[in-house]
């Protein structure tokens, strides 16, 4: 449809002045979802393909990406790091992944729009055309020397396994290049004839079995500091350097303890980068291997791109906190002999940013009329927005105001969770006499005393007086949906623990060498001169077991917090043993039976059922709820077990 606010002789001053270039500019007046509405348009009739929007918090900045997806399919959320955990080498690929995903999207798309929180501009970056020289194209017939690709790959920051099982992972067997690239939902496998490519398919990680075959695949780093040869000798020698000066300044203070920590650490690292197994969390190195480093807001070409600064008053009180905690936590550790001088300064200052984002293409969004120190405001312009009422499930609350809108000549957006909601919602609404309808015309125009209802979601509705337009979501009219709530579990299954930050001191884990313990926190110990961090599980009889906390695939929690006290196991004793072997003769005789009845299932075929129709579709979208990732995930599954010829063998479990 056509944007309304071309009817806004305020937002037309507001799009010439950016077009002139007279940035920054404010827009005061603008309210919770109406700004992305803005935002979008702004972006849209002003010809830049790239928007950066600038939040607050986490949650503010998932409203603003949940909101602009009923606009785009070209947005992404930029996760911000934890600055103050940015050391720590226990830590998942997910941020990693998540983060890289938007650069690689930068690269490649054309256009966009990225949502992300104030510090995540405040972490330094390589440049991105340094990035994008570090990727690689793997094509059919290409010819591959898999000695090169094992180097090549392990500089990328992937690590070598057997097998691969998760995503950051490379295998090699005979001719087979396995590898499970950040960016890409399903492992690729590269078989070679000879040194030539013969093809490339992604494959299921648990049966390994091909799905889909590739022409070509592009292979994105597996970690944010990417160096070469050069780079990592010259970091070595600054570091070491630096470390020397330092240790012997401690030690001049008669700070002995905190020279002998620092010298262990800074050991322990430039020899796992010369030996070449240390080549992911060097984050807090970077500005030791390159003094070129830059915001994520560079990433952004000022001549193709706007920044939009969320609420910039609490925008900056936000950064502010996080550099002071940030500074705080930095003079600490560097007193206590943790890091070397040279890594305070791993955040931008937040006057820096700021005065970053103060481009002449810059819109600052403003509830309120108010005035922004230390920020350069070039003009301002004050539009009138009013946020939609909640009718709480008030059908004739809504129906009063509708006909209100009617006889005011009101063209009325209703959005709705599904599309047969929607062509049901207009079907009531035409019997109380509105001009309602429904329908997938895109070039279908709203005219006043309409009622366009339509599939969308938005967190709140708004309305433009002046051009008398509104919008209406299902939360006002039917307040936020209620989620089934979810019983805890009490089964006794384990877990899977992917970082320690999953863990609470408390919790019971079990050690697949030593069985039942309670985790009981991280402690700092000093072994051969180097001080790591390590996992304490303590077992029966005082017993404690000591792991380092980058070791943690030999543990799983045990149980929910409210599932009955277990019997710890004792260190060394024979109890733990006994129950794995009782385990491994029950797994056996089950396997064995299972291997006959799959051979024959095997022999039969089972019913194919066809692909989803209208009918499906329909069914589906009048359930109430948002589904979960993981029932999603088993929904899409069972049907294409269903679609095939194979007999469906599977079992779906879950809480009520």
């Amino acid at each position: 449809m056509e944007n309304p606010l071309l009817e806004l002789q305020e937002y037309e001053n507001l799009q010439e002045a950016l077009k002139k270039a007279k940035g920054p500019v404010q827009a005061t007046g603008t309210l919770d979802s109406q700004k992305v509405h803005l935002m979008y348009w702004l972006g849209k009739d002003g010809g830049f393909p790239w928007k950066l929007v600038v939040t607050y918090d986490d949650q503010r900045a998932r409203e603003i990406y949940d909101d602009f997806r009923s606009f785009t399919e070209n947005v992404w959320l930029y996760p911000a790091k934890d600055l103050l955990f940015y050391s720590a080498d226990i830590h998942g690929n997910l941020m990693t992944r998540q983060r890289i995903a938007v650069w690689r999207h930068l690269m490649e798309e054309e256009e966009g729009v990225v949502v992300t929180t104030l510090d995540g501009l405040m972490d330094h970056l390589l440049p991105l055309v340094f990035l994008k020289q570090q990727a690689v194209t793997v094509e059919n017939g290409q010819i591959m020397d898999l000695d090169e690709w094992k180097e090549r790959l392990t500089a990328l920051g992937y690590e070598r396994t057997a097998q691969v099982d998760g995503m950051g992972q490379f295998s090699v067997r005979g001719g087979i290049l396995d590898i499970y690239p950040l960016t890409e939902e399903l492992p690729v496998r590269i078989e070679l004839w000879d040194t030539e490519v013969d093809s490339i398919r992604t494959f299921d990680l648990e049966s390994q079995r091909s799905i889909e075959q590739l022409d070509e695949i592009d292979i994105y780093p597996a970690t944010e500091i990417v160096l070469t040869k050069k780079e990592a000798k010259e970091g070595v020698e600054r570091i070491r350097s630096e470390a020397k000066t330092f240790a012997e300044k401690l030690r001049s203070q008669q700070n002995t303890e905190e020279a002998y920590r620092i010298t262990g650490i800074v050991k322990e690292l430039t020899e796992g980068i010369e030996e070449g197994w240390k080549q992911t969390g060097l984050d807090a190195w970077i500005s030791y291997f390159n003094k070129e480093t830059v915001s994520f807001l560079d990433y952004f070409d000022p001549e193709q791109s706007m920044v939009f600064l969320d609420e910039p008053l609490r925008l900056k009180e936000q950064g502010e906190a996080v550099e002071l905690e940030f500074r705080e936590s930095m003079e600490h550790r560097l007193e206590k002999g943790y890091l070397l001088p040279g890594q305070t300064g791993l955040l931008y200052p937040v006057r820096e940013i700021l005065a970053k984002t103060q481009r002449k293409d810059t819109v600052y969004l403003t509830g309120l009329e108010q005035k922004l120190p230390g920020m350069t405001t070039e003009a301002r312009f004050s539009f009138d927005v009013r946020n939609m009422n909640s009718y709480q499930n008030s059908f004739e609350m809504l129906i009063k105001d509708l006909t209100n809108w009617k006889k005011e000549r009101y063209r009325v957006i209703l959005l709705s969770g599904s599309r047969t909601r929607a062509s049901r919602l207009a079907e009531d609404l035409r019997e109380y006499d509105l001009s309602a309808f429904c329908t997938d015309d895109e070039s279908r125009e709203v005219q006043p005393g309409e009622i366009l209802v339509t599939f969308g979601n938005l967190h709140r509705g708004f309305a433009y007086p002046q051009i008398k337009f509104a919008v209406i979501t299902e939360g006002d009219m039917f307040g936020k949906e209620k989620k089934k709530r979810k019983r805890k579990k009490t089964s006794y299954e384990g877990k899977k623990i992917q970082s320690f930050t999953e863990l609470s001191v408390g919790d019971y884990v079990v050690h697949e060498d030593h069985g039942l313990g309670i985790y009981r926190g991280i402690e700092k110990i000093e072994r051969d001169g180097v001080i790591k961090d390590y996992l304490k599980v303590e077992y029966a009889d005082n017993g404690s077991l000591y792991l380092p906390a980058t070791r943690l695939d030999g543990i799983q929690k045990y149980a929910g917090s409210d599932a009955k006290a277990p019997k710890l196991n004792k260190l060394g004793g024979e109890q733990w043993n006994r129950t794995k072997a009782k385990v491994k003769t029950a797994v056996k005789e089950i396997a064995k039976d299972l291997v006959q009845l799959y051979a024959a299932r095997r022999e039969l075929g089972g019913y194919q059922y066809g692909e989803d129709t209208v009918w499906q579709q329909e069914f589906e979208e009048l359930f109430p709820y948002d589904e979960t990732d993981d029932q999603l995930t088993a929904i899409d599954d069972t049907k294409r077990d269903m679609e095939s010829k194979k007999i469906m063998d599977r079992l779906i479990c879950g809480d009520v």
